[in-house]
């Protein structure tokens, strides 16, 4: 036994290490960056400064009856937990790393109830590391993590139900996305079968807990009804999708009542989901509701981030849509007085949702591309039902970026097909002013656009 080995050290090594981990728990539970970031290092700091540590002689394993074994098993663990939380794919990688090492000594260490908790926790965060990864090849090994920390759990005699729950769906939604190359059309039944079997799974685990008041259980009970939601979609079972988003739905509500701003995004995501099922469902009049309140949610939460902005434009758009069609239709909602009034709104909606980007210098690729689709939905708009208000909304709000600028040149190449169409007519009938309107207005377009290198193609 070496001077650094002696009982007395040995105690003292063991303290050190049990109390970074309680001080890595603690981390965990806040999520405190400083907290996380101190953890962490007090965990590399221990690793560097245990025993050496022994390997039994025939299997080249870690021996699980040396002294601190158990301690070091658990720093890993904790180590890796904090770093597959990471942004950095090469933070998550170690996380991995670490989690591994846990799991070697985990496994071979006697398996009691503690172990057999960490084991199925080392499992868990390695599948959420491997997710965040987002390859196929990281998916289908984190779908594989979950089957290992769902066969350690049922090992157990007293189960976490809310954990167990937990990874029965997210093993559904790893399957979910998990395609395969060359998929048939048999196995991806078979796949997409299989992860409806681990979601409704999921259900019958957590909605006892659920009910029973365990807050983290409302919120995976929440987020399963999500995903069944998004699986029966892809599936075509419309009204089935509309069923599992409006559970969810009802269950982030009363998390958002309770909780802050990533709360209440929260709900505003899975009421625009919901929106989506409804329409899909042939529901216009839910779909719009849907869309109204997620547009209304996401622009109250006052984040700044990028999906909280995309969030709000893509519920913005979808309203636009359920107008536009009532519009094209001919038809008028009961709430709406007359179609002056659909038209208001709708341009108004598209008007200020661009108007609020302006003065932002360069917009995330998600939120440019979710500002375009509101664009194309205005010039559509202008274009079919006020063409006198096509020219000047095509240049109020045409960026530098490209694909504005193919929109803009398709409005303005279908707005002088339609005036040359029923000009002459218009002209009859005491309409010249306004067409030379029309046209001295496109003309300005086409300026600017040959000015950036566009061209309007006849």
């Amino acid at each position: 036994m070496s001077d650094s080995e002696t009982p007395q050290n040995l105690e003292t090594m063991q303290q050190d290490a049990q109390q970074v981990v309680r001080a890595a728990e603690e981390a965990m539970r806040t999520k405190v960056p400083g907290q996380m970031v101190a953890a962490l290092q007090e965990c590399d700091r221990v690793l560097k400064t245990l025993p050496a540590e022994p390997m039994n002689a025939e299997t080249k394993a870690p021996d699980p009856t040396a002294p601190l074994a158990a301690e070091r098993a658990l720093v890993w663990l904790w180590r890796g937990r904090l770093l597959v939380l990471a942004d950095k794919p090469d933070a998550v990688m170690q996380g991995l790393h670490s989690l591994d090492q846990a799991i070697a000594r985990l496994k071979l260490a006697k398996a009691d109830e503690g172990v057999k908790n960490s084991l199925a926790l080392a499992w868990m965060n390695r599948g959420s590391g491997l997710f965040r990864l987002g390859s196929r090849e990281a998916l289908a090994e984190a779908v594989r993590s979950y089957d290992q920390a769902i066969a350690a759990m049922e090992l157990r005699t007293g189960v976490d139900v809310n954990m167990l729950g937990a990874a029965w769906m997210n093993r559904g939604v790893g399957l979910m996305h998990l395609e395969e190359p060359n998929e048939t059309k048999e196995s991806l039944a078979a796949r997409l079968g299989d992860a409806a079997k681990a979601l409704d799974k999921a259900v019958a685990l957590l909605e006892p807990a659920a009910a029973g008041g365990h807050p983290a259980a409302r919120r995976n009970l929440a987020s399963v009804w999500s995903n069944l939601g998004m699986l029966r979609a892809r599936l075509q079972d419309a009204a089935g999708a509309r069923e599992a988003h409006g559970r969810g739905v009802e269950l982030f509500r009363s998390l958002a009542a309770e909780g802050g701003a990533a709360e209440v995004f929260d709900l505003a995501a899975r009421v625009f989901n919901l929106g989506q099922a409804c329409t899909a469902a042939g529901d216009a009049d839910a779909a719009l509701a849907a869309a109204r309140e997620a547009m209304e949610l996401a622009e109250g939460v006052h984040l700044g981030e990028p999906q909280v902005i995309e969030l709000a434009l893509r519920a913005r758009h979808a309203v636009c849509v359920v107008l536009g069609g009532r519009l094209a239709a001919g038809q008028a909602l009961a709430e709406d007085p007359s179609r002056k009034a659909l038209l208001a709104e709708a341009g108004d909606l598209v008007e200020d949702g661009l108007a609020a980007l302006k003065d932002r210098e360069e917009l995330p690729e998600g939120v440019a591309q979710t500002a375009a689709r509101l664009y194309e939905f205005g010039a559509w708009l202008y274009r079919t039902q006020q063409p006198q208000f096509l020219g000047e909304f095509l240049l109020e709000h045409l960026d530098e970026g490209e694909v504005r600028a193919q929109i803009a040149a398709a409005a303005v190449k279908s707005a002088r097909q339609a005036l040359v169409q029923r000009g002459f007519n218009e002209t009859m009938h005491g309409g010249m002013d306004r067409v030379l309107g029309m046209m001295q207005d496109l003309a300005a377009v086409e300026a600017r656009l040959k000015e950036r290198g566009a061209e309007v193609k006849a």
